[in-house]
């Protein structure tokens, strides 16, 4: 569960930099990327690389970590690139899964 909560989706997305357009039909652009600590957060995440592979342990108030400073952290990544609308483009908090989105 851990590899499929916080893989980089690799597998899934293919990132580039100027396209062919005549060979490549790109659906999104990534506009900015940004990761901010979040107050009292030591801890709540551990990853650690083993024998058996990448085994994380999360503490059970992560998503009460993040609940409390999601709005905190959507205008420290929008507010630099103009964007108060949350709403008006897609995005997306990581790491996720029902209980912390």
């Amino acid at each position: 569960v851990g590899q499929a909560l916080f893989g980089d989706g690799a597998a899934a997305v293919i990132i580039g930099a100027d396209p062919v357009p005549e060979v490549e039909k790109p659906l999104f652009e990534l506009v900015s990327a940004a990761q901010t600590i979040l107050p009292d957060s030591d801890g709540a995440i551990d990853g650690h690389l083993r024998e058996v592979g990448l085994t994380f342990h999360l503490l059970k108030d992560v998503p009460g970590l993040i609940s409390k400073n999601i709005e905190k952290s959507l205008n420290e990544a929008f507010k630099p690139i103009g964007i108060s609308d949350w709403n008006s483009l897609f995005w997306i908090a990581h790491p996720g899964g029902p209980a912390i989105l």
